[in-house]
């Protein structure tokens, strides 16, 4: 939305109305207030999710998540967070796939050679939902996380500790 008249006389610190209108302290105090509910609901459901922690075989893993707050300009943000090392090797999707699920995929382990060593496949999970519920927000269809559906490791040369993954 854009009011010629009243832009031009906003100055150069807001490039438009909503810029302003989101810039007035009683918005940025409503924003910091539910920002903070949010965060309270997600960590308490975090906290009811390790807690639940272990009842199925393979089930998502909560126990390294955590439950962060970032501002922007304008915007507040909740964010989930697991860089845990033993949750897929600290890998930023496993809290996407905490929140949201994952599909099944299948893995294929190589040993240094190249050759299978074994084959696998990897059961989908339903999501826990930290943030979406702790906003309110609708549950979104069609499953987990967007992730390959194939993925090969392969062990490093040496047994040097570690392996690295390729995927298809």
């Amino acid at each position: 939305m854009s009011i010629e008249w009243l832009d031009n006389g906003l100055g150069s610190k807001f490039k438009n109305v909503e810029d302003y209108l989101a810039l007035i302290d009683g918005v940025q105090l409503a924003l910091e207030e539910k920002q903070f509910l949010i965060r309270v609901r997600a960590e308490e459901n975090l906290q009811r999710a390790r807690a639940g922690k272990g009842k199925e075989i393979g089930a998502l893993d909560p126990t390294g998540a955590t439950v962060e707050v970032e501002r922007g300009r304008v915007d507040r943000y909740v964010v989930l967070e697991d860089h845990a090392v033993d949750h897929q090797g600290g890998n930023p999707n496993s809290a996407l796939a905490i929140e949201l699920g994952r599909n099944a995929y299948d893995v294929t382990l190589l040993n240094a050679e190249g050759e299978t060593v074994n084959k696998y496949t990897v059961g989908s999970m339903e999501g826990l939902f930290i943030l979406t519920d702790a906003a309110d927000l609708p549950h979104r269809d069609g499953g987990g996380a967007k992730v390959k559906r194939h993925v090969r490791i392969r062990m490093k040369k040496g047994g040097g500790g570690g392996r690295t993954s390729i995927r298809d």
